[in-house]
C-alpha cells in the first residue's frame, strides 16, 4: 500500500468522499499542474465551461442535485469572475468548493510583481475578497494541506455554503503522507441539554394548538429532510407550504400541500393555512423582500423556527441544535390536526387551459403557463430563470418528485442555462426543462455549447418577449434601456455545436405551440429547443403587484408600514 499522495491528490481523494464525480472551471496558467491530476485521478471528470461565471454557476445547480460541488479557476480574473456566482451560493445556502490555483508561494514569498495581479505584490488581496462569499479560506502549504483541507472541507459540509482554497503552483505535485482514513461527511453539533430546552419550550407553545401549520425552506433541502418532514405531515395531519427558495421537497401533488406563501402576495388559501396557524412551524425558512418580508402576517411569538444551526421557539435561540434533532423531537411532540384546511384548485389546472392546435390566437401568459404545467412529468429537473419565468413556474404546482432548480433570493438573471448545465451533469437520468427569457439568455448562452458538446438532451424554452419584461415590471415599461437586440434563437445551436442535431421550434400561436408540446413526452432523442413569441407588456400572474412593492422598496425613502416580522426575517 502507498504510504504518500500529493497535495492535490489528496484534495481529489476528500472532494470523492464527500460525493464530488465532476469539477468545472476553465485551466489557466497557475492552475494547470492540478488540472493534469484532475485529468489522471479515477472517478472525478473534469468539464469544462465557457467563462468562469458559468462555471460558477454550473457548479451551483450541479450542487443542488449531488449535495457538494467543486470548481477550479486561476488566481486574478479567473477567481473574480467566480465572485458573483459564489455570492449567490452564500445567499442561498449552496456548498461549493472554489479551488484557485495561485503563484509559487516563493513568488508570493517574494512579493514578486506578476501578471494577474496589481503588480504590488499583494497576493492576498483576492482572498480577501473571498472572505466576503465564503465560510471557510485556506491558502494550501506541504505542511497544512491536510488540516486545512479537512478545516475547510467541513465547514463547506456543516454550513452548506461556499469555501474557497488557493492552491500555489508548486503545491499541488508536492508529495506528503498519506492520511489514515477517508473523510467522513461530518455530521450537525448539538448539545443535549439545548435540544431539551427547545422540545420544552417547543411543547408549551404547541399546547392546545388547533391549526399548526408548516412552511417549508431551502436548508430543508440541503439537510435533506425531505422524508422526516413528510412523515410529519401525514402522521400528525398537517398542512405545509412552501416557499419559493424550497420547491421541490414537498410533494406539490399530495394532500397535505397547499402552495407557495409568499406573504401578501399569496393566494388567499395559502395565507389563511399560514396566517392563520396558531403555530406555525419553519424548517429551514429565509424571509427577503421578495418572498413576503415585509408584507407577511405573521406573529414571531408562535413561530417555531429549525435552522441550520439553531432553533427557536417563539424568538427564543437554542444553540447548537442540529436540524434533524431538532425535526425529531418536533414530530414526537406534535399534536395530531383535528381541523381540516381551506384549500383551493390546482392552479395549473384552470378550466379551459387546454390549447387548441388549430388555434391562431397569440400566446399569452395567462395561458402559457398551465399549458407547460401539462406537460411537465414525473421526476423533471424544471430550471426557471429569475423573472418572467420564475413568476410562471411559481403559478404552477410540479409533478410528484420533481425539483426545481432556482435563485430568486440572488437573483441574478442568466443563472439558469448554466445551472440547468450543472444539474444536468449531475443527473443525467432526468430530464432537464430549462425555461429562461430572451435578455437572460444572451448572458450566458454560451453553455449551450456545452450541453450539447456533453451529449446532454435538454428542452429549452426561451420566452422571447423583446428584453427586460422583469425589469419592465419595476420601471420604464416602455423605456429602451429594457430593449435587446432579436437574437434568431432556434439557429444557436447550429452555430454553437454545428455537429449536433437538434429540434427547434419557433411558435407565435397557441396552435403552434399546443403542437410541440404534444410532442414532448419523455426525455427527447436529442436537444430541443422552444422559441415562445409573447408580448412583450404581457406579465404572468403575479409580477404585477410585485412590480409595484419592488418599486416602492427600491426608490422610496421610507416604507409604508413596519413588517411584523425583523428586518433580517426569522431566526436561522
Amino acid at each position: 500500500m502507498p504510504t504518500t499522495t500529493t497535495v492535490g491528490e489528496l484534495l481529489l481523494s476528500r472532494l470523492q468522499d464527500l460525493g464530488v464525480r465532476h469539477i468545472f472551471g476553465l485551466p489557466g496558467d497557475y492552475n494547470m499542474e492540478f488540472l493534469d491530476q484532475v485529468e489522471e485521478f479515477p472517478g472525478i471528470a473534469w468539464i469544462g465551461s465557457c467563462n468562469e461565471v458559468n462555471a460558477a454557476y454550473a457548479a451551483d445547480g450541479y450542487a443542488r442535485m449531488a449535495g457538494i460541488s467543486a470548481m477550479v479557476t486561476t488566481f486574478g480574473p479567473g477567481e473574480l469572475s467566480v465572485v458573483n456566482g459564489l455570492a449567490g451560493a452564500m445567499a442561498e445556502s449552496v456548498p461549493i468548493v472554489s479551488i484557485v490555483g495561485g503563484p509559487t508561494l516563493e513568488i508570493m514569498d517574494r512579493r514578486a510583481a506578476m501578471h494577474h495581479s496589481l503588480g504590488d505584490g499583494d497576493f492576498d488581496r483576492w482572498v480577501r475578497i473571498a472572505r466576503e462569499v465564503t465560510v471557510a479560506q485556506a491558502t494550501l502549504t506541504p505542511g497544512n494541506a491536510e488540516a486545512e483541507i479537512d478545516r475547510v472541507l467541513d465547514a463547506c459540509w456543516t454550513q452548506q455554503r461556499p469555501v474557497y482554497l488557493r492552491l500555489p503552483g508548486d503545491v499541488a505535485q508536492h508529495s506528503i503522507p498519506l492520511p489514515a482514513g477517508r473523510f467522513a461527511r461530518p455530521v450537525p453539533i448539538g448539545e443535549p441539554d439545548q435540544l431539551d430546552a427547545f422540545d420544552t419550550a417547543a411543547q408549551r407553545l404547541l399546547a392546545g394548538a388547533v391549526c399548526p401549520a408548516l412552511l417549508v425552506g431551502n436548508l430543508a433541502i440541503r439537510y435533506g429532510l425531505g422524508a422526516d418532514i413528510a412523515a410529519l405531515l401525514t402522521d400528525r395531519h398537517w398542512p405545509a407550504a412552501t416557499q419559493g427558495l424550497g420547491r421541490g421537497l414537498l410533494d406539490e401533488t399530495g394532500p397535505n400541500f397547499v402552495g407557495i406563501y409568499n406573504g401578501g402576495d399569496s393566494v388567499d388559501a395559502v395565507r389563511q393555512v399560514v396566517e392563520g396557524a396558531d403555530v406555525l412551524v419553519c424548517v429551514g425558512t429565509k424571509f427577503f423582500d421578495w418572498d413576503g418580508l415585509f408584507t407577511a402576517d405573521l406573529d414571531p411569538s408562535r413561530i417555531i423556527t429549525i435552522g441550520r444551526r439553531a432553533s427557536s421557539v417563539g424568538g427564543k435561540v437554542f444553540e447548537p441544535v442540529a436540524p434533524d434533532a431538532a425535526l425529531a423531537r418536533l414530530h414526537t411532540i406534535a399534536p395530531v390536526r383535528a381541523v381540516d384546511w381551506p384549500t383551493s384548485p390546482d392552479p395549473s389546472r384552470p378550466e379551459g387551459a387546454r390549447l387548441d392546435p388549430a388555434s391562431n390566437a397569440p400566446i399569452t401568459q395567462a395561458r402559457l403557463w398551465p399549458a407547460m404545467a401539462a406537460m411537465f412529468a414525473e421526476g423533471d429537473i424544471v430550471v426557471p430563470e429569475t423573472g418572467t419565468p420564475s413568476f410562471g413556474v411559481a403559478s404552477i404546482r410540479l409533478p410528484r418528485n420533481a425539483v426545481c432548480v432556482q435563485a430568486p433570493l440572488w437573483g441574478a438573471i442568466g443563472y439558469a442555462i448554466p445551472a440547468a448545465f450543472g444539474a444536468a451533469t449531475a443527473s443525467p437520468e432526468r430530464r432537464v426543462v430549462l425555461v429562461t427569457g430572451d435578455g437572460s439568455l444572451q448572458l450566458t448562452v454560451q453553455e449551450i455549447s456545452r450541453m450539447m458538446a456533453t451529449g446532454q438532451r435538454p428542452i429549452i424554452f426561451v420566452l422571447n418577449n423583446a428584453g427586460y419584461t422583469v425589469e419592465r415590471a419595476i420601471d420604464g415599461p416602455h423605456q429602451p434601456y429594457n430593449d435587446i437586440d432579436d437574437w434568431r434563437y432556434t439557429e444557436l445551436p447550429a452555430a454553437l455545436s454545428p455537429d449536433v442535431a437538434v429540434d427547434s421550434h419557433l411558435v407565435s400561436t397557441e396552435g403552434e405551440l399546443a403542437r410541440v408540446l404534444a410532442g414532448l413526452g419523455g426525455v427527447p432523442d436529442r436537444p430541443t429547443i422552444v422559441e415562445v413569441i409573447v408580448d412583450p407588456q404581457d406579465l404572468p400572474a403575479g409580477m404585477p403587484q410585485w412590480g409595484r412593492e419592488t418599486t416602492a422598496v427600491d426608490y422610496q425613502t421610507t416604507l409604508n408600514e413596519t413588517p411584523r416580522l425583523s428586518w433580517q426575517g426569522l431566526p436561522s
